[in-house]
């Protein structure tokens, strides 16, 4: 809503302000970075509670698009335009709290300078708004998204403003977490690990008002099993808990147990008045204080939903546009059905009736509008995909290893293979399709037909490391699950009963220690550096700054934890902006020169935070500068102007810094040769900033770009990421493909016998491009085929 910012605000409020009086051009080839960045520090209050509430946020924008369009008659007016402004926040550690929110659209077609002024209030706003301000916390940072879709749309911007006022907020129970330590486990006996035991409870028949009364049960699960119905939930928060009564199998003195409001809407759905309903709930059927338990327990999930005769997937409870959503879902598998068995083969567009996949994208939405019934397809038909339980990790395997899937939400029930189907369909190119699920799920189902039947069956296998880094996007409330639910998808890791015990689930070893070792058992198993360059898929170590977090001095602490490890929180699309991670990745830059594993070993001794590498310095940074990638003749090779393009994007048609494109799958390839064919929107993208198209004597590179080429002390020059300094080391690891950036940290003591042996520490920023170092000339010419190697430990 649009208001004045100098309306009133509670004198007890704390306001935070941030501003930026920078000229900026933003186009559609452009990586989306923020133009304003406000962090919300500590409140001024004598309040203990680190928690906030935000009263207001005024957005101030000062700004106009290109001036002309091909719709004279929208002129004008703020209909059709495709400049814009969004607004961001992201958590501490770079992760998106809350879905973008679209602020202010720009006049169309105007070129004098509008100032807008955007108020939100923390009360009389949408539920969406108010739910949207509710979620920001202290140390979010809020921004200032500039925008611009299609060929020539330009965002001019002058200025923007943001202003937050926030208040002490009451202290809330920390989730799930609060729950566990609230239960009262003493009436589960220990399980009998040696023949597969688990718990189940029996949901006592009762009218739906009434307590919910359970009992617990024991099975096997072998042939005997009792059978038993598998839940698949979200656990949710613990604001408002819910009492259910608990008894053992004893029929000793019931317990009473709380569970959040999301479980206990389900056990309301589920229990039948008249008839006991046998089922295995996590939360209930785990002793969560046992941690032993849990991650024995963890290593059967997939057996026990295996062995469900149904998995039971709870979205919560439905309202009025949900309910439509469902109708639209069911609408859509209607349609395939009569479309596809019907006779005419017009409508096939040319595909046999009997294909085993559906149709192509574009038939898909021909079906889709072609529906007799009552309703329009737009964009909040996909409004399903944005329920929690789509987001948390555990949820992939439970459905993965189910027989049997049946969906509600509410008194809505639909098939899981249609909601598969359903996402297909609603994949569209461009800013439609921000609310579709993640495309993990699309790598771990196939959907298919046989004629009009439709199923869904598992999809083959992955590589470990591409399902954990697809499962960025994923969401659990404890951050070990994102390693310990995936292990069942990899093909090096679903066997966990051969693999060593430092990569086993267990829940006794700290969050750090996990991915540290994880990291570096897969370095050793694959005999392969390759996971070093995961790091650039991390919120803040991305090659491109998309963030804007290290102009706030945050995002780029690489104390903060071990530099080299996997971790949990960051972009499955940034892996296509990488040198080394993605497929297609032919460098060669240590040669033959192999990873030392008596090293690597020796030096995890000592804790999860070091790693130990050989490797040779090959230059240090001295200097960096834009990269000229408009300099007719070229100034650098062919091959370092294709590692920019792949890199840094500069037509934005692979999409890995904007919205604008499909975002490719972990596994999708990406046509080099036709990205080199782009002389269009590169032309594009360059006069969305100077205006015009480059010439001799005019600027050479994109002021959208940072300063990535770097120049060392020896003269050698290459391509280097976000976050690089002068003084960081380029370094040829023992088993990397590419070179890699260190930064010298300290000097620690390492004691070997009764000696004393300084090593030195580094950090480790990340991979680079180096010219004439990328496919093995220092070890085929300047060093020899045969290098002892100096010893590089990473913390």
């Amino acid at each position: 809503m649009a208001a004045s910012s100098n309306t009133p605000t509670d004198p007890s409020w704390t306001c935070f302000s941030a501003e930026n009086h920078v000229f900026k051009t933003t186009s559609q080839h452009c990586p989306e970075q923020p133009y304003v960045s406000l962090q919300i520090g500590s409140l001024a209050s004598n309040n203990s509670s680190p928690r906030v509430s935000v009263k207001r946020i005024v957005f101030t924008t000062v700004s106009h698009d290109q001036g002309f369009s091909g719709t004279l008659h929208l002129k004008g007016t703020y209909d059709h335009s495709n400049t814009w402004f969004d607004a961001r926040v992201l958590t501490s550690s770079g992760r998106d709290r809350v879905p973008r929110r679209h602020i202010q659209a720009n006049v169309h077609a105007s070129f004098e300078f509008k100032t807008h002024v955007n108020r939100w209030d923390s009360e009389g706003g949408d539920a969406g708004l108010l739910e949207w301000l509710a979620a920001i916390q202290t140390g979010d940072t809020v921004q200032i998204i500039p925008m611009a879709h299609f060929t020539a749309w330009t965002n001019f911007v002058q200025s923007a403003k943001i202003q937050l006022w926030a208040a002490p907020a009451a202290e809330a129970p920390p989730g799930a977490v609060w729950l566990i330590d609230k239960e009262d486990f003493s009436a589960y006996r220990p399980l009998k690990q040696d023949v597969s035991e688990i718990r189940l409870v029996e949901v006592l028949p009762d009218d739906h008002d009434s307590l919910i009364r359970m009992v617990l049960r024991y099975t096997t699960l072998g042939d005997d099993r009792l059978r038993y119905e598998a839940l698949s939930y979200c656990w949710g928060d613990a604001e408002d808990p819910q009492k259910v009564v608990l008894t053992g199998p004893d029929h000793t003195q019931p317990s009473e147990m709380f569970v959040n409001k999301n479980l206990f809407t389900a056990l309301q759905h589920f229990r039948s008045p008249n008839v006991s309903r046998m089922l295995w709930i996590d939360l209930l059927c785990i002793n969560q204080t046992d941690m032993r338990e849990r991650t024995l327990q963890v290593a059967l999930m997939g057996d026990i939903f295996a062995k469900a005769d149904l998995v039971c997937v709870w979205l919560g409870e439905s309202d009025h546009d949900l309910h439509k959503d469902w109708q639209v879902i069911g609408s859509i598998s209607d349609n395939y059905e009569q479309i596809l068995g019907g006779s005419d083969p017009k409508e096939l567009a040319g595909r046999r009736k009997d294909c085993k996949l559906p149709p192509n994208i574009h038939l898909a939405h021909k079906i889709i509008c072609s529906a007799a019934q009552n309703w329009t397809y737009d964009l909040s038909n996909d409004r399903i995909f944005q329920r929690p339980w789509f987001q948390r990790v555990w949820v992939l395997q439970e459905v993965w290893n189910a027989a049997h899937v049946r969906v509600f939400c509410g008194s809505d029930e639909y098939q899981w293979q249609a909601i598969l189907q359903a996402n297909l369909c609603f994949k569209k190119n461009g800013i439609l399709n921000r609310n579709v699920l993640s495309w993990l799920w699309d790598a771990l189902f196939t959907v298919r037909r046989n004629g009009t039947d439709l199923s869904c069956n598992r999809a083959p296998r992955l590589d470990i490391l591409t399902i954990l880094i697809a499962g960025h996007s994923m969401k659990a409330t404890d951050p070990r699950d994102k390693i310990f639910a995936m292990m069942v998808f990899g093909n090096e890791t679903h066997d966990m009963e051969s693999l060593p015990q430092e990569v086993r689930p267990n829940y006794e070893k700290s969050i750090l220690q996990v991915y540290a070792d994880f990291t570096r058992w897969w370095i050793l198993h694959h005999n392969s550096l390759r996971i070093l360059s995961a790091v650039h898929t991390l919120c803040g170590r991305a090659w491109v700054n998309i963030m804007g977090l290290h102009d706030l001095g945050t995002g780029f602490d690489l104390s903060q934890r071990p530099s080299w490890m996997l971790w949990h929180e960051g972009f499955s699309e940034w892996m296509h902006g990488t040198l080394a991670l993605h497929d297609q990745c032919e460098y060669r830059a240590a040669d033959q020169q192999a990873i030392d594993h008596d090293l690597l070993k020796s030096t995890a001794i000592g804790g999860p935070d070091l790693l130990g590498l050989k490797g040779v310095r090959v230059g240090t940074i001295s200097s960096m500068a834009p990269y000229p990638f408009y300099q007719k003749p070229p100034t650098t090779s062919h091959s370092m102007r294709e590692a920019f393009i792949r890199l840094f994007d500069p037509s934005g048609s692979i999409g890995t810094w904007n919205s604008f494109n499909i975002r490719r799958s972990v596994v999708e390839s990406i046509d080099m040769a036709g990205q080199g064919q782009k002389s269009i929107e590169w032309t594009g993208h360059y006069a969305s900033h100077w205006h015009k198209v480059p010439t001799f004597g005019s600027p050479t590179w994109l002021p959208c770009l940072e300063n990535c080429m770097f120049t060392t002390r020896e003269g050698g020059t290459g391509l280097c990421p976000s976050g690089t300094r002068m003084g960081d080391l380029v370094v040829l690891l023992f088993g990397g493909s590419v070179p890699y950036l260190l930064r010298p940290k300290i000097v620690t003591s390492v004691d070997e016998g009764h000696e004393s042996v300084g090593l030195k520490e580094y950090h480790f920023v990340g991979e680079c491009y180096f010219e004439g170092m990328m496919n093995g000339e220092a070890f085929s010419s300047t060093l020899g085929s045969s290098v002892e190697g100096e010893v590089f430990v990473l913390a």
